[in-house]
């Protein structure tokens, strides 16, 4: 466990930003999600997140390579990148009363279909019912498999090394940089 910072670029300047930030558990603009139980409502977040969420590239949408927006900022847009629609997945299920530590949005390695390795952040669900942490991908591997029927993150050969993680307590990284 260690504190991961991001470099956002502002219109007034450069900050420094807790990654943990970017949860914005009391925000009002940011859907709740109905289902009878978690696993529902993830899979329903994930499915409003792909109907509602066009990707775009942050240098489409924001003149700038890399650039993270805070859910209402995806919300209003209407489109992001692959950790704009994680975030706001994450932030709809906290809303909608999924524990935080059933989530986990992570940053790594992904194989696409060409065999090219590319960077991108999803979202990591802990299923209670088989007891593994499952991948939920809105942009790059999109699918609507119910929770039970997904395989653990680890045996997903898709997804590669993770850089980091987080959560809305805790940043996790197997490196010594301390900045995402």
């Amino acid at each position: 466990k260690v504190d991961l910072t991001y470099k956002r670029i502002e219109s007034d300047g450069e900050y420094q930003v807790d990654l943990r930030d970017f949860i914005q558990e009391y925000d009002s603009v940011i859907p709740i999600i109905q289902g009878k139980d978690d696993d529902e409502k993830v899979l329903e977040a994930l499915k409003w997140v792909i109907l509602n969420i066009k990707y775009t590239t942050d240098s489409s949408e924001y003149k700038i390579n890399e650039y993270w927006a805070y859910s209402y900022q995806t919300l209003y847009h209407k489109k992001g990148d692959c950790e704009d629609g994680a975030i706001l997945i994450y932030n709809m299920l906290l809303r909608s009363g999924v524990p935080y530590w059933k989530l986990r949005l992570s940053a790594g390695y992904v194989k696409m279909p060409d065999g090219k390795k590319i960077g991108h952040c999803y979202l990591n669900y802990y299923c209670e019912k088989t007891q593994k942490w499952v991948v939920v991908d809105w942009c790059f591997f999109p699918n609507e498999l119910p929770m039970e029927l997904r395989k653990d993150y680890k045996e997903n050969d898709r997804y590669l090394q993770v850089w980091f993680s987080f959560n809305q307590r805790f940043c996790f990284s197997s490196g010594l940089n301390k900045e995402a």
